[in-house]
């Protein structure tokens, strides 16, 4: 009898399952978009948000989810009873205090208007004063775990989200009985088992498996009362990926039409699993997941600190592998941004007159031009700088406008600071000793725009190959849930037969080449000159706050 997974994965906008065989071949799949969306502005009555909140509605993932998984087996009975395992993903590191029952806070009546009872999703920035004041005293008591987290504690993860609820909403922070990340949520979720994955605590929660959590020692030098958050508002009962966190309860299976008892894997964060998911399972080979941001993951057999990389944790993808986990803060959020407010009217005119998209117009455009002829020059930090500075207050640029300037070269100048900013990653790695020798991509953006990763491979230099399946990361969910399923002998083996591998490669332009290393090292110029020298663009976001304040 044919065995099945199903892979779920949350998400900015969405979730989406996948049923998958043991080949990994896709035999249904379905989507849903939360009802909520992204909160940067108010809550659902109406509260006001302070700047740079991200938040979402737990009931959000529940409802939705449902919907989805009934869509997907609807009309297949015989689909469900061969299901051996479940694999959950989620946007990294979204997370959301609870009570002792698991039920978030924000369900209560007397937390509903408070944004800190709500889920703080990856990309919500108002922790950025306590990841600056984390870093500074771990810095200066030189706290061993700082080599393994980029040599600074980024805004985005879980410790200085906490934090942020303990210094602003104290009655939050005390109510909670503790914080989790939406991964290990939907687990507990399906199972009851309040286990948590490894994979998420050493990517968002600084967890190593020689010394754990960081020290209270340090926590109270961060914040006076601060000390015992790892014991208060955390957990030590850790599951390696691929493995069971605990099985699917009677109650969801009702609901689902599933089989109650089916192991459900670890959770992980959504780059995490698209590692697996287009069969990667070994070394010197980068993988970038490119939505509305983009996460770069490899592996390497050691533990190497690295500057600017803010996760290099133990097993968080393949067991006794150290991963490794950089990216950019924003890529398909950075094109919706241009086409939202920098084309004119024309262009989509023109765009419908040939029976084609914005973007594919675009890109005819784009192509006309070779490098250095627009004269134009970006940094890519619309949305702040992931790798390697680290930093999210900082702001994009382009450089070189003239009142010559068209649509078309701004669109190429913003395309190649993207490519600029992956190159300057992979430099990153190369020089502590991690090598890349070729690039895989997964996601919308890859898949959607030839042009786009055309250039990536022309100005860094590598193969570019694109996943053959569109959503790396739901099928990497389903490939953890395989293993935790017992369909393969150990997780590397179910990703060389179930991962996907690339369909399409892009080679460099010899021919370009010589020209956008020159243009590189004026990139790298800028990069050093506005992220490390001249903090201008801080002084002007600080400005922008103040601003918005009155």
């Amino acid at each position: 009898m044919e065995q099945y997974s199903i892979g779920i994965d949350f998400g900015t906008q969405e979730v989406r399952a996948m049923l998958v065989d043991r080949k990994g071949h896709c035999i249904a799949e379905a989507s849903g978009r939360y009802p909520h969306g992204v909160m940067t502005e108010c809550l659902p009555d109406g509260t006001l948000l302070p700047d740079s909140f991200a938040l979402q509605h737990p009931g959000d993932y529940v409802d939705t989810l449902t919907k989805v998984l009934k869509n997907l087996l609807e009309g297949h009975a015989d689909w469900a009873k061969q299901v051996v395992g479940i694999g959950i993903d989620f946007t990294q590191c979204t997370m959301m205090p609870i009570d002792e029952k698991g039920i978030p806070l924000c369900f209560q009546e007397k937390y509903k208007t408070n944004p800190y009872a709500w889920v703080k999703l990856w990309k919500h920035h108002g922790a950025e004063p306590q990841a600056k004041r984390l870093t500074e005293v771990a810095r200066q008591r030189k706290e061993a775990f700082l080599a393994f987290c980029g040599e600074e504690i980024y805004a985005e993860t879980m410790f200085p989200k906490i934090l942020e609820t303990y210094e602003r909403a104290p009655e939050i922070y005390n109510a909670a009985d503790s914080f989790i990340e939406l991964a290990d949520w939907i687990t507990f979720y399906l199972t009851g088992s309040r286990k948590r994955s490894c994979s998420i605590a050493g990517c968002a929660a600084l967890w190593r498996p020689e010394e754990g959590y960081p020290t209270s020692e340090y926590f109270e030098a961060v914040a006076s009362g601060f000390g015992r958050v790892a014991e208060e508002k955390l957990t030590k009962d850790l599951v390696e990926v691929g493995e069971p966190v605990g099985f699917l309860s009677k109650e969801k299976a009702e609901m689902f039409g599933l089989q109650p008892g089916l192991p459900v894997a670890a959770g992980l964060g959504d780059c995490q699993a698209a590692f697996i998911g287009v069969g990667l399972y070994q070394g010197e080979t980068l993988l970038s997941v490119m939505g509305t941001s983009s996460c770069d993951m490899l592996i390497h057999n050691k533990g190497i600190g690295i500057p600017g990389m803010y996760g290099v944790s133990y097993g968080s993808m393949i067991k006794k592998q150290y991963g490794y986990e950089a990216g950019q803060a924003t890529m398909g959020d950075l094109f919706s941004w241009f086409i939202g407010n920098c084309i004119p009217e024309k262009y989509f005119e023109r765009a419908k007159e040939k029976e084609i998209s914005i973007f594919d117009y675009l890109n005819s455009l784009a192509e006309e031009f070779g490098p250095g002829d627009t004269g134009l020059l970006v940094l890519d930090w619309w949305n702040g700088n992931r790798s390697v500075l680290l930093d999210t207050d900082l702001s994009g640029m382009i450089l070189g406008m003239d009142l010559e300037t068209k649509c078309e070269e701004i669109y190429l100048a913003l395309s190649e600071g993207l490519a600029f900013g992956k190159k300057r990653i992979i430099q990153q790695f190369r020089q502590y000793g991690i090598p890349v020798k070729e690039l895989y991509m997964t996601g919308g953006v890859a898949n959607k725009n030839p042009f786009l990763m055309q250039l990536f491979a022309d100005i860094i230099g590598i193969p570019v190959k694109i996943s053959a399946v569109e959503n790396g990361s739901c099928l990497g969910s389903a490939i953890y849930g395989m293993a935790a399923g017992g369909g393969f002998e150990d997780l590397s083996q179910a990703a060389s037969a179930m991962g996907q591998g690339a369909d399409r490669i892009y080679l460099p332009n010899t021919e370009k080449r010589e020209i956008y290393e020159i243009l590189y090292q004026e990139y790298e110029t800028l990069y050093h000159y506005f992220g490390q020298e001249n903090m201008i663009m801080h002084r002007l976001k600080e400005r922008k706050r103040k601003g918005e304040k009155r």
